[in-house]
């Protein structure tokens, strides 16, 4: 396997874990499995935990733990996040084992035709903060079957936990693995994504929370009796330059509205005649640091993942996708700025990598 990703791949993403997961359950997997994995959960303990750490890049473990902690030696490996990688999109795949282009949910917001607005997926609220619609757009018109729910229909015993911190969730996780039968448990800590976002890639508030999550869970494989655990992540992190949008009244001019998606992979609806201009206002904003493709291109490359795709997915696109290959990154608004000091989303081998983390009691 390869250790670090510079572009998506779907052969060896987090996706394919998903999808090893249904088919060892017996479940119809949407896409190929992952055969490191598949080999592995032959092991046939009664009890499999998956474990989602927000934002725990590979690289991340490198710098903030040991050789000898738990999580680096039991990590197996490493594996690609969609693109792109961020948890709107990728957290989707790893619980449904959909691509983002097969599931819809693209980033934090997406382009919805019907409105003339983008809207933020999770909050269900428009580009200007307020209620998008009635009933929640992304649940109805994008609905997805999690693990969960497929697993547990196999009469396996499947639950869905989600805390901020190993110390909430693993006594739940230790309680279900003792009781009779067999379980899937999948488990999602929201940390440390929001403390990368607020403190940055190399702040001793990541160190002390990492180290915590370490010791918690040598603990916890002792007391997980007959259990399988895989741990990995929806995306990892890099440090930001970041810019803004509302700086550039010549590219602004160029749009119909703000872009969607992500600061570091944005889809941008440019006016009718206004291309030209558009590219030249975009080069002299970020100059080689994103990569711009048309409609078109994104298609052809399958860069959202390979199909079938979404009845949705062709008409979120806009015009063109402007994806970030550095650490520069534009932001729509100066409040999505000022909230970031290190973020994710873009084409680097930072935010595509994450670990993965295998490890038996």
């Amino acid at each position: 396997m390869k250790e670090w990703f510079e572009v998506p791949c779907p052969e060896q993403s987090i996706a394919a874990l998903a999808c090893s997961l249904l088919a060892v359950y017996g479940c119809s997997a949407p896409n190929p499995t992952l055969p490191q994995v598949d080999r592995w959960l032959q092991g046939g303990k009664r009890n499999r935990v998956l474990l989602l750490a927000d934002g725990l890049g590979y690289g991340l473990l490198q710098t903030h733990l040991p050789p000898e902690s738990f999580l680096r030696r039991h990590c197996a490996g490493t594996l690609s996040s969609v693109f792109p990688p961020t948890t709107t999109a990728a957290a989707t795949a790893l619980e449904s084992g959909l691509f983002p282009a097969q599931s819809g949910w693209l980033g934090w917001s997406v382009y919805w035709p019907e409105l003339g607005d983008n809207v933020n997926l999770y909050p269900n609220t428009t580009s200007q903060g307020e209620p998008a619609a009635p009933i929640h757009l992304g649940r109805t018109f994008l609905p997805f079957q999690t693990l969960t729910a497929q697993i547990g229909a196999t009469g396996v015993e499947a639950t869905g936990l989600e805390a901020n911190d190993p110390e909430e969730v693993f006594p739940q996780i230790e309680d279900l693995c003792r009781q009779p039968g067999n379980h899937f448990i999948y488990a999602y800590l929201s940390r440390p994504d929001g403390l990368l976002h607020r403190h940055g890639c190399s702040a001793p508030e990541v160190t002390e929370w990492l180290r915590r999550l370490d010791g918690a869970l040598a603990e916890a494989m002792e007391k997980w009796p007959d259990t399988q655990l895989i741990l990995t992540a929806d995306h990892g992190f890099l440090d930001l330059e970041g810019r803004c949008l509302e700086d550039e009244p010549e590219l602004m001019d160029t749009l119909e509205g703000l872009p969607s998606v992500e600061p570091r992979a944005l889809c941008f609806r440019v006016r009718p005649g206004k291309e030209e201009a558009f590219r030249a206002a975009l080069k002299r904003a970020v100059g080689e640091s994103y990569d711009l493709y048309t409609r078109q291109e994104v298609l052809e490359q399958e860069l959202f993942g390979p199909g079938p795709c979404h009845p949705r997915f062709s008409g979120m696109l806009g015009t063109h996708l402007a994806v970030a290959r550095t650490a520069l990154t534009l932001f729509p608004t100066r409040s999505y700025l000022q909230s970031m000091v290190a973020g994710h989303g873009g084409m680097t081998p930072q935010e595509l990598t994450v670990p993965l983390i295998l490890a038996e009691c």
